[in-house]
This record gives C-alpha cells, structure tokens and sequence, in this order.
C-alpha cells in the first residue's frame, strides 16, 4: 500500500479591520482618479498598483538577489570540484561532459531566476 500525503485544506482567514479599511481608502482614490481621469486603463491601474507594492516593501531588497547569487556561486563551485576531481582519476573529457552540460543548465536557470527576480 502506498502512502500518499495529503493537505487538509484549510480557509484563508477573514480579513483584519486595519486591512478592510486600507482596501476601502484604496478603492476611493482608485475610483476619484478614474473619475479625474476617464482615459485610464486597468492595465495603468495594476501597473501602478504593482508599483506602489513594490515601494512599499520593508527591508532591503537586495537581499534574496545576493542570496541567489550566493547559492548560484556555491553549485557552480561545488560542480566545478567535482569535474576537477573527475578529471584528476584519468577519466576521459568525453565523460565529464554531462557533468558540463548540467553546470551550464543550472547556471543559465540561475541566471533566468535573477533576470526575472531583477526585472520586477
């Protein structure tokens, strides 16, 4: 018999007070600006929301970048060992190029996640 797990799913719990006022301020100013300014689009409005998300986060961040950059830098060494290590026994180049390609496919995923971690 095989065990799957499972997750009970559990409700998201009701907003708080100070976050239903937060969205009924937002929702007026939304709808005044629309109202001064008729020729805005949705897509204008979720940028700008996206916008104002992003200027209003605590902490630096900078910090999941480096973060990535950090564990980025320690597969590639540790790859990179390994292959010397290969290398060093007497095994052929031709071996080792799996090893190479999966270094390179790591790295260019880990460069994509910085590349999109950057670009929002």
């Amino acid at each position: 018999m095989t065990y799957i797990p499972t997750v009970p799913h559990s409700p998201a719990p009701p907003p708080s007070p100070r976050t239903r006022e937060l969205a009924a301020l937002l929702t007026k100013v939304l709808e005044e600006y629309r109202n001064s300014h008729p020729a805005t689009s949705d897509a204008e409005i979720r940028s700008a929301v996206r916008l104002a998300q992003l200027a209003s986060r605590s902490g630096n961040p900078a910090v999941p970048l480096i973060l990535s950059v950090g564990i980025g830098l320690l597969v590639a060494g540790v790859l990179a060992a390994v292959l010397f290590l290969r290398a060093g026994e007497g095994v052929e180049i031709g071996a080792s190029v799996p090893m190479v390609l999966m270094a390179v496919v790591i790295l260019l995923g880990i460069v994509a996640l910085l590349v999109k971690a950057g670009s929002r």
